[in-house]
Formats: structure tokens, sequence, C-alpha cells
């Protein structure tokens, strides 16, 4: 198995009518038998069916500025645009 991360079910799941997302076998909603214990199955697809929540996303790492060169302003001159 390649090509993304796989994830194993561990309950019943089921499509609802129009096949948009999957509830637990229990739900009203439930129509039909989608995934039994055990299948496995991409976590894309998981996550978008709503059987899994989707993965937590690492924090973007912050970019780390540089102090400004000691010959440089704070601010621009005065004069500048004129």
């Amino acid at each position: 198995m390649s090509g993304g991360e796989w994830v194993t079910i561990d309950q019943h799941w089921c499509l609802v009518e129009d096949g948009s997302r999957v509830v637990p076998e229990t739900d009203p909603e439930a129509r039909w038998l989608h995934w039994s214990p055990g299948t496995v199955v991409l976590r894309e697809e998981a996550e978008r069916l709503g059987a899994v929540k989707p993965a937590a996303k690492p924090a973007p790492a912050e970019a780390k500025k540089a102090p400004p060169a000691a010959n440089k302003q704070a601010r621009p001159a005065q004069n500048k645009g004129r």
C-alpha cells in the first residue's frame, strides 16, 4: 500500500442517502454499510467522508529575521520621495 497515509477503521461506518458522508451504523441517517472494523483506507478519504478528524498540520515555522545592519537607518530619511 503506497501513495498516502493509511488508517484502520475501528467501527462500522455507513453512507448516508446521498453518499456524501459516513455515519456510525446506529445513526438514523445510515443507509449502506461502507466500512467494517479492520478495513484499511486512505486517511484522505476517511477525512473527506467524516470518519476521522483531519490530521493536525504542524504550525508553520516562523521566519527568522536577521537584525538590520548597523549602518542602516531605522526610518527612511525625511527627504525621500521629494
